[in-house]
């Protein structure tokens, strides 16, 4: 199974989405789901959860998660920030819930009010573009209503990095922000507390990756939003992005993209 990390800009993305299958990842963000027609297997921490319509999962921070849809589903999907409704940040940020999973009928009149309210902010604006400012303050006050119920039905322990985490978890996590940094496997391994060949083959079984690609496709990946939206120099872009050098990063960029990194943002830059 493919792991990976999610990193999202967007302080919430919401919207409906039909037989949906997603790989094994995890993010810094919550997610709420909720299920609406059909049924779908959500698995948390590799543990399965068989959801059908009236069901919801609220999944916390870095928690590993994929959806498997085998007949039919609709569900809504709201992704947000810790703090994006500021009365539960601290829960996101230091507790993790003994179970994701709730189902609505246990849930009062004041969720099913937010449901409606989610379902008609979806509507409200095409879907993979920027949320106005007056849907995400609608769109705050609804998950707050919701929220406010799952909480009084949802009992949390303390959230423990080392306990809760498994170390492909950790290690993501970690990558995420230091990849631009002098990276490898042995200082992997002193960070850890493992040896270069576990962290090797947890790349290889785990990631269904080696640990120079996956860094060096973020660091191409960093370095393309700097392309796009700044003016520094290739040179520069290519230190910032943790190259050593900037043959190396042309090297990189030509094989990933099949163009020049100057190329690139000159046919991007205004698309």
């Amino acid at each position: 199974m493919s792991i990976f990390f999610q990193n999202r800009k967007e302080r919430l993305r919401l919207y409906t989405s039909a037989n949906n299958t997603f790989a094994a990842h995890l993010h810094n963000q919550v997610e709420l789901l909720i299920v609406l027609e059909g049924s779908l297997t959500l698995t948390i921490d590799h543990v399965s959860h068989p959801l059908t319509a009236g069901m919801h999962a609220l999944i916390f921070p870095n928690q590993l998660h994929s959806l498997q849809t085998t007949e039919s589903s609709k569900i809504l999907l709201c992704i947000f920030d810790g703090d994006f409704c500021h009365s539960y940040g601290k829960y996101f940020q230091s507790s993790l819930p003994i179970s994701n999973v709730q189902s609505m009928t246990a849930l009062s009149t004041h969720s099913r009010t937010a449901l409606n309210g989610l379902l008609q902010l979806t509507e409200s604006f095409p879907r993979n573009t920027p949320i106005p400012a007056p849907t995400l303050a609608l769109a705050e006050g609804y998950l707050t209503l919701f929220l406010a119920d799952c909480f009084s039905h949802m009992e949390l322990h303390p959230r423990t990095m080392s306990e809760d985490l498994e170390l492909e978890q950790r290690l993501l996590i970690y990558l995420e922000t230091h990849y631009t940094e002098n990276l490898s496997l042995e200082i992997l391994s002193k960070e850890f507390g493992v040896s270069r060949f576990v962290l090797s083959r947890l790349f290889t079984d785990k990631l269904h990756t080696t640990f120079p690609y996956y860094v060096n496709s973020k660091r191409l990946e960093y370095a393309c939003s700097l392309l796009l939206s700044t003016e520094l120099s290739v040179t520069q872009i290519a230190l910032d992005a943790g190259f050593g050098s900037s043959r190396s990063f042309f090297r990189e960029f030509q094989q990933a993209y099949h163009t020049t990194p100057r190329e690139y943002r000159k046919l991007h830059r205004h698309t």
